[in-house]
C-alpha cells in the first residue's frame, strides 16, 4: 500500500513489491503547500479499504478533523483515532472506561501504544479464529496506519527535547510493528538543524514547494531520500489539487519528447516514428548527420541521460608565451589534481570527456558532485601555486549545469556523451575568468533548495546572454580566502557597459 503519488515520483524504478520495507514517511514543505491535503488523500484511501488509522493533530478541533474528512464520514469514527494533545477526547472503542488522553506527549505516545496493541490483538484473534473455524486466512489482513500533521506546531508549543523525545520513541514503535505512517513539518518555521536531527529517523523524506506566478499557484513535490534506492530523483513532480481537496497527479498520457524526455505541451514534430519539440528535432538529425544513424544508442531511457556537468578548462594554456612542453605539463597537473580527488573517485557514475585543454565530467546521480569537485580542486590548485611565477601557476575556469545528453559512439566505437547539457555547460564557463566557478540558474536553485549550508557560497551575479540570444541566470560560487571569484566576470561587466 504504497503512500500518495510513490509511482510517479519513482518513474521507471517504480517496483510495487520494493515498497514493504519502508514504513515512515516525512512530507517537508512550506504552508499551503498542500502537507495536510497529501495526509488527507492518504489517510482516506486506507480508510476505504477496511484499514484503520491515527491522525494526529495539534491543530484541529475535532469537528474540524471530521469536516475534513465529511466524505467518508460513515466509517470515521468506527475506524479511525483523532488525537489532539490539547484536547481531551475519549478513546472510543478501546477501553471499556472511556479513559481519556492526556496533554503530556509521554501519555500521547502510551495511547497511541494502546491502540496498536489492541489492533494487533484484535487481528490475531480474527487469525485463530479462522483457523478454528478451518478457514482459509485472508489474504490482506486489516492494518493501522497513521498520521501525524504537524510536527512544526509541536516544536512550536512543547520543549524541543521532548518533541524530539516523542518522534524518537514513536518512530521505533511504528517500524517495529509495520505501522505505515506520515510526519508532516514546515521547513520554512522549524530550524535546519532540528530537521537534520529527525531526518535519519524515516525511511523516505519528500519536499513539497509552492510557486505563485501570476496568480497561479503551481505545486510540485520530489523524494530528497528513499531507503532501498541507489538512485536519486532529482526532478520535480507536479500535482494538483481536485475538487474534493484531494492530491491528484496530471495525466502521463501526453506524448514524451525523444530527447529530453520532458512532456510535450506544444505541437510536436515526428520524424521516424518519434515524437519531439521542434527545437530537439533539429538537434537529433544534426547528431545523426555527425555520428549516424548507427552510430547513436536505440533511443531510450539508456540513451538520453540527464546530468550535471563540470566543466573546465585551462586559463591562457594557448598563449605563445607557453612552450608545448609547459602546456602538457599544466594538463597533466590538471587531470592528476581531477583524478585524485576524493569527490572524483568516490562517485562512480559518471562520464568524462577530455576536451584538449580541459575536460568535462557528468555525473548522472549526485547533483552536489560537480560543486563539490569545483572547491575540492581549487583546494589543491591554492598549494599547487604558492611561490609560483604566472607561467608556472596552475589557473582554472569552471561552469556548472545539469541538462540532458545522448550517449554516442565515437569513431573506436566506444561510448561517449553530448548534447545540450554538457554543450550549456560549456556555455556557463566561457563566462568565466580566472578562479571563477560559475553555476547556471537551474542546478543553482536545485542546491540551494537541497541544503542551506549552499546559501553562504551560491551568489547570484546577475543575467548574460549568450549565444543564439539565449539569456541565462548566473551564479558564482565562492567563499573569500578559500575558494571561487567573488568578481564579476569581465564579460558581464562589458556588456552592463
Amino acid at each position: 500500500m504504497p503512500i500518495p503519488g510513490y509511482k510517479e515520483l519513482l518513474g521507471k524504478d517504480y517496483h510495487e513489491n520494493q515498497n514493504g520495507e519502508n514504513t515512515l514517511f516525512l512530507i517537508m514543505g512550506p504552508g499551503r503547500s498542500g502537507k495536510t491535503t497529501y495526509c488527507k488523500t492518504f489517510f482516506e484511501s486506507i480508510l476505504k479499504i477496511g484499514n484503520s488509522g491515527i491522525f494526529v493533530s495539534s491543530t484541529l478541533t475535532k469537528r474540524q478533523y471530521q469536516n475534513l474528512f465529511n466524505s467518508v464520514s460513515s466509517i470515521l469514527e468506527s475506524n479511525s483515532f483523532f488525537i489532539n494533545p490539547f484536547l481531551r477526547e475519549q478513546m472510543n472503542s478501546l477501553e471499556t472506561n472511556n479513559s481519556v488522553f492526556s496533554n503530556n506527549l509521554a501519555d500521547i505516545k502510551k495511547d497511541i501504544d494502546k491502540i496498536i496493541l489492541s489492533s494487533n490483538l484484535e487481528q490475531k484473534n480474527n487469525h485463530n479464529n479462522e483457523q478454528g473455524e478451518n478457514r482459509t486466512p485472508s489474504l490482506s489482513q486489516k492494518r493501522i496506519c497513521m498520521v501525524v500533521d504537524s510536527l512544526s506546531h509541536l516544536f512550536n508549543i512543547f520543549d524541543e527535547k521532548d518533541v524530539l523525545r516523542f518522534i524518537n520513541t514513536l518512530s521505533f514503535s511504528l517500524k517495529n510493528n509495520n505501522i505505515l505512517s506520515i510526519f508532516t513539518i514546515d521547513d520554512t518555521v522549524v530550524e535546519p538543524s532540528i530537521i537534520d536531527k529527525i531526518r535519519p529517523l524515516f525511511d523516505g523524506v519528500l519536499q513539497i514547494k509552492l510557486d505563485e506566478k501570476d496568480d497561479e499557484i503551481v505545486r510540485k513535490m520530489k523524494f530528497l531520500s528513499l531507503t532501498g534506492f541507489s538512485s536519486k530523483y532529482p526532478s520535480w513532480i507536479k500535482f494538483e489539487l481536485d475538487k474534493n481537496s484531494l492530491l491528484s497527479f496530471p495525466s502521463s498520457s501526453s506524448l514524451i519528447c525523444s530527447v529530453c524526455k520532458a512532456p510535450i505541451k506544444t505541437e510536436p514534430v515526428f520524424y521516424l516514428d518519434m515524437a519531439f519539440h521542434q527545437k530537439h528535432l533539429e538537434l537529433y538529425k544534426k547528431l545523426i548527420g555527425i555520428y549516424g544513424n548507427t552510430r547513436i544508442s536505440d533511443l531510450g531511457p539508456s540513451s538520453v541521460i540527464n546530468a550535471n556537468f563540470f566543466f573546465i578548462d585551462i586559463v591562457g594554456l594557448s598563449s605563445p608565451r607557453l612552450s608545448v612542453r609547459k602546456q602538457i605539463e599544466k594538463i597533466e597537473f590538471l587531470n592528476n589534481f581531477v583524478i585524485s580527488s576524493e569527490i572524483f573517485r568516490k562517485n562512480l557514475d559518471k562520464k568524462v570527456l577530455p576536451t584538449g585543454d580541459g575536460m568535462a565530467i557528468g555525473f548522472t546521480s549526485n547533483p552536489e558532485a560537480p560543486l563539490d569537485l569545483s572547491v575540492q580542486l581549487h583546494t589543491k590548485l591554492k598549494i599547487h601555486n604558492m611561490g609560483k611565477d604566472d607561467e608556472s601557476s596552475l589557473a582554472v575556469r569552471i561552469g556548472i549545469a545539469s541538462g540532458p545528453v545522448f550517449i554516442v559512439n565515437d569513431a573506436n566505437n566506444n561510448q561517449n556523451i553530448w548534447g545540450p547539457g554538457i554543450i550549456f555547460a560549456r556555455r556557463v564557463m566561457d563566462v568565466g575568468d580566472d578562479n571563477h566557478i560559475l553555476i547556471d540558474s537551474g542546478l543553482a536553485h536545485s542546491l540551494l533548495t537541497l541544503d542551506d549550508k549552499y546559501h553562504d557560497i551560491i551568489h547570484y551575479i546577475g543575467d548574460y546572454q549568450i549565444k543564439h540570444g539565449q539569456i541565462i541566470k548566473l551564479y558564482s560560487v565562492y567563499q573569500e580566502n578559500k575558494f571561487g571569484n567573488k568578481n564579476i566576470p569581465v564579460k558581464m561587466k562589458c556588456l552592463q557597459v
